[in-house]
């Protein structure tokens, strides 16, 4: 059974033991009735919007009914389980909504972040880094670019790749991450292609090292 929240309203401001919303109740693809929270710690509310709504609900919660248990380990004591029901199921199809909304912010300003300087921290969670005077790729496109951006990556940001810190630009060619000494699990995959690096004396040096004979 597909049950879904729609035309979700939701009002941090309003928000304090629990979360205050307004939506429509969808089930399998029918709009069956509303839901609602006033913030204050209560459960979630439901009723129908009409006759079929009634039966789309009923049928919804004999559907949640038979559910597996929810369990929740983070307590100081012991598990805490619960059985499943139609208001719980509600309450986990906000709290998915409000997540993905939230990481979409996070990461709308990461994607900002990113374009102007190198960033660092724990993906899907928080950020820091460095701004540059002008844009990355402006930099990238200047004869001793690269080789800005390679020293500064070993400099300012490798050392900071601690615990669970990873490089999280992606506009940065993967082979100047490796030639800074990151190792694959410090960074987020890249998305631009690789250039060349004639102007970098680190790469000319490790070039002439492998022409060499032995």
């Amino acid at each position: 059974m597909k049950i879904e929240l729609k035309n979700i309203h939701h009002s941090p401001q309003l928000s304090e033991e629990t979360h205050a919303f307004t939506a429509n109740l969808y089930i399998n693809g029918t709009h069956a009735g509303y839901a609602k929270n006033d913030g204050r710690g209560g459960a979630n509310h439901y009723h129908a919007k009409d006759e079929k709504g009634k039966l789309l609900i009923r049928n919804a919660e004999k559907f949640c009914a038979e559910l597996p248990a929810k369990h929740n380990d983070n307590t100081l004591t012991k598990e805490v389980s619960w059985d499943m029901n139609l208001e719980q199921h509600i309450d986990d199809l906000l709290n998915n909504y409000l997540q993905k909304k939230e990481l979409a912010r996070f990461n709308n300003k990461l994607n900002e972040a990113i374009l102007k300087g190198l960033v660092f921290g724990i993906p899907d969670h928080s950020f820091q880094g460095f701004v540059y005077p002008i844009p990355i790729r402006q930099i990238l496109a200047q004869p001793q670019g690269p080789a800005t951006i390679l020293g500064d990556l070993i400099t300012k940001v490798l050392p900071l790749l601690t615990d669970d810190n990873k490089l999280l630009n992606t506009n940065i060619p993967e082979s100047i991450l490796k030639a800074a000494g990151l190792k694959e699990e410090l960074y987020v995959k890249p998305t631009i292609r690789n250039i060349r690096y004639g102007t970098i004396p680190y790469m000319e040096e490790d070039k002439n090292q492998t022409g060499r004979s032995r």
